[in-house]
């Protein structure tokens, strides 16, 4: 049996570890069960992706606490149960009202973390624990792109790019800010980002799919269960959804690699897949996270380039480091002396006060003394 996997909704709410531990045998835990110990329903069944992918053999690990996917060009439902605790909605770029649906699907499958006592309702994403950033905008998709990057998401999730868009630019300077930026595959080639196939339960290219030359990877994106309307669940369809799975392992592979850059992430989940239709890789995060440790045994946790850079700086010549020791003990011996003089001085004038003291009763007692003439005069008389 494998150690129970704390859901990711739940990590925000550790006063409750009892029934956590019990919701943690809920999903996946054991193999394929349709019903979990304890008599917990499983409301996740359905999500075929999540065990395609195999998503929970990263979660006793990490469930990607620290990363932010940001979603531009995306609107949800804001107070979604299956997505509220992980969502922050930006809208300096423009109003949440677009297609809430098609967001609220995609933002789940990354980061949806379940609902209830014991998120044992609701959907699951790749990475419940992740946080989500949603810009929408209508016609300001180059800006919001940027703008993610700049707010620190470590993964973009691109929406389905209108005919003739051109983002080149923005998911360069993306890149460049340490962000992995993913979308859907189609026949608009922009090298900076991994563009992501969707294949059904039979391994098979979903219709309406580019030209595979055009995919780098292959993901789950058919029948896949996601958050939907009415507060609900929905099954999807789409590219789309297929990158925002591949989305969520990107935040998986990040949060348990951070020493690892943007390409590095890119080339462990496309390195790591399993064979897919036509040879595509299929995204695997097994596969994915062995390729990921691989590459992260030999980078530290700090900056390689900060450290040379520490290492090329110019040292102090010895002459100063002396000239520092000695002002520092000159300047010791010198609080010396003064705590001395300070400590054998009078500052309160006691010791003048005492002088005082003392010359008063001496003239007293000189005052209160007989005359010198009343004393007795002679010593002992000698005997005859």
């Amino acid at each position: 049996m494998r150690e129970p996997v704390v859901l990711g909704g739940i990590s925000r709410h550790r006063e409750h570890t009892g029934t956590v531990a019990v919701a943690a045998t809920v999903l996946f835990g054991l193999a394929a069960a349709p019903a979990a110990a304890d008599g917990v329903p499983d409301f996740r069944p359905e999500q075929w992706g999540l065990q395609a992918v195999n998503a929970q053999e990263l979660w006793p690990e990490t469930q990607g606490q620290g990363i932010t996917v940001a979603l531009p060009g995306a609107s949800v439902h804001a107070d979604h149960p299956d997505l509220v605790d992980n969502l922050t909605i930006d809208e300096e770029l423009g109003s949440n009202d677009g297609d809430a649906d098609a967001g609220s699907a995609a933002a789940a499958l990354v980061a949806g973390h379940g609902h209830g006592m014991d998120a044992d309702g609701g959907v699951l994403g790749v990475s419940p624990d992740s946080g989500l950033l949603v810009i929408p905008t209508e016609d300001r998709l180059a800006a919001a792109v940027r703008h993610a990057a700049d707010s620190g998401a470590q993964v973009i999730l691109l929406p389905e790019i209108p005919e003739g868009s051109d983002l080149t630019g923005a998911t360069r300077d993306a890149v460049a800010a340490g962000a992995l930026v993913v979308g859907p595959a189609d026949n608009q080639a922009d090298p900076n980002v991994l563009a992501v196939g969707g294949v059904d339960e039979e391994s098979e290219l979903i219709s309406g799919s580019p030209d595979t030359g055009a995919i780098e990877l292959v993901a789950p994106g058919a029948d896949l269960e996601t958050a939907g309307p009415d507060m609900g669940q929905v099954q999807v369809t789409g590219t789309e959804y297929a990158a925002a799975m591949t989305a969520g392992a990107a935040a998986l592979l990040r949060s348990a690699h951070p020493q690892l850059r943007p390409e590095e992430i890119r080339a462990a989940l496309v390195e790591g897949g399993q064979e897919g239709p036509g040879g595509l890789p299929s995204l695997h995060l097994t596969g994915a996270e062995a390729q990921a440790s691989g590459a992260a045994q030999d980078v530290p946790l700090i900056d390689e380039e900060l450290a040379e850079q520490a290492q090329e700086r110019p040292s102090v010549p010895v002459w100063v480091w002396f000239a520092m020791v000695g002002l520092v003990l000159a300047l010791g011996i010198a609080l010396i002396v003064v705590w001395v003089r300070r400590s054998s001085a009078d500052p309160y004038g006691v010791k003048a006060e005492r002088a005082l003291e003392d010359a008063e009763i001496a003239a007293q007692r000189a005052a209160e003394a007989p005359p010198a003439s009343r004393r007795k005069k002679g010593g002992r008389r000698r005997r005859n």
